[in-house]
């Protein structure tokens, strides 16, 4: 088998200089296709990557070392260097020079049995970025105090851990303020209305410091659950992928990652209305209205509507989830990079309850417990195999 690595080593390497024959570019593309583990580890390699760039800096390096050496070696066959002997050379380099690359491609080193715990990886925090209508932008953490405070934008304030409006009652013009969590990250804020917004890891809200007119309308991208201030008059509404959702005064939460192309919106309590371009549905507590982004289809079901907001609460809980959908919204919490190895081990279901707070590897040990898949942690990447 490590022919074989060194072997397509050495073809990514030929590629990625430009020397490979057409004959070689199909071997190669013929064994990326084989599965989305390969696919995934050529990006990694070929397009700019973390991985790659460490590459880089190690023949940056060591470059004037490692070729006085191979130039000692090959020193006496010089005139019947080729292409190929310095092709296969490099890949050697490679594969020493990104231990990780190895242990990729053999995938079961030593057949660990249990999921190897790294330090580096660690759950997500209080962080985001505030977005203010001026341009300046504010790092959020675990500091409380005021953050502005001016009759233009009212007073903007971090209370226990949560961003806090109270905006001037005269304000007449909208200005819009974003909040930005990223990946490992999770935050609160309170609008000016009083209603309540968790963001989850990796998502974005946009909304006005005060709400002018005769609705309450925000911008969601990524994971949000709304607890809305009722006010009869003002409408709240928000806007997310391909969905609005139209409430007076409920709470609910609403899902929507580019990665997953799908938007979901799951009724806790009260009523809302969820619109597409083609579909209107109200929605009752503990139903959910699911759309495929594009086909403008909504289905709706039945379904234990606390599951979908118990990561509000340090939770994960799913209820015969997809593996993808799992590890999407675990790669986004401790951030992540998820590799699979048999491309259809995302479709496998799992149901179950795990601490968002807790380390990676028990989280992936209790997927494990099923005896269905089997993870190996390695830096900042999880590599799933079945079993």
């Amino acid at each position: 088998m490590t022919k074989r690595y060194i072997q397509i080593a050495d073809l990514i390497y030929k590629v990625k200089i430009g020397i490979a024959t057409d004959e070689e570019k199909r071997e190669l593309f013929a064994w990326v296709d084989e599965s989305d583990f390969n696919r995934q580890l050529f990006d990694e390699l070929f397009e700019g990557s973390a991985l790659s760039r460490s590459y880089d800096e190690y023949r940056a390096i060591h470059r004037e070392e490692v070729w006085r050496r191979l130039e000692q070696q090959i020193a006496p066959r010089r005139r019947n260097l080729s292409w190929r002997w310095i092709g296969y050379a490099a890949s050697v380099i490679m594969l020493v020079a990104t231990g990780w690359f190895a242990v990729m491609m053999t995938g079961r080193v030593d057949e660990q049995k249990e999921v190897k715990k790294v330090v580096a990886i660690v759950p997500g925090e209080r962080k985001a970025i505030l977005h203010l209508e001026t341009g300046k932008q504010v790092v959020l953490g675990k500091n409380n105090g005021v953050i502005v405070n001016d009759s233009l934008s009212g007073k903007i304030e971090q209370i226990d851990n949560t961003l806090v409006y109270q905006a001037e009652t005269d304000v007449q013009a909208e200005k819009l303020n974003v909040l930005e969590v990223p990946k490992g990250g999770e935050f609160n804020v309170t609008l000016a209305d009083g209603t309540r917004v968790w963001l989850n890891a990796g998502s974005k809200l946009t909304y006005p410091v005060a709400f002018v007119g005769n609705e309450r309308r925000v911008i969601l991208r990524g994971e949000g659950y709304f607890e809305v201030k009722k006010d009869d008059t003002k409408p709240f509404r928000v806007e997310v992928n391909g969905m609005m959702v139209t409430v007076l005064g409920t709470s609910f939460n609403l899902k929507s990652f580019p990665s997953e192309e799908r938007t979901t919106a799951t009724l806790l309590s009260g009523k809302v209305e969820v619109k597409t371009l083609s579909e209107s549905v109200i929605l009752e507590p503990n139903q959910q209205a699911d759309l495929i982004v594009g086909e403008n289809k909504l289905e709706v079901r039945e379904v234990d509507a606390e599951a979908y907001r118990a990561w509000t609460k340090g939770q994960f809980v799913f209820r015969r989830e997809r593996l993808e959908s799992i590890l999407d919204d675990v790669a986004r919490w401790y951030n992540v990079t998820v590799f699979y190895e048999q491309s259809r081990a995302k479709d496998i279901l799992f149901s179950g309850t795990m601490e968002r707070y807790s380390d990676i590897a028990e989280t992936l040990r209790m997927l494990e417990k099923t005896g269905k898949v089997s993870f190996t942690v390695d830096e900042q990447k999880i590599i799933v195999r079945i079993r």
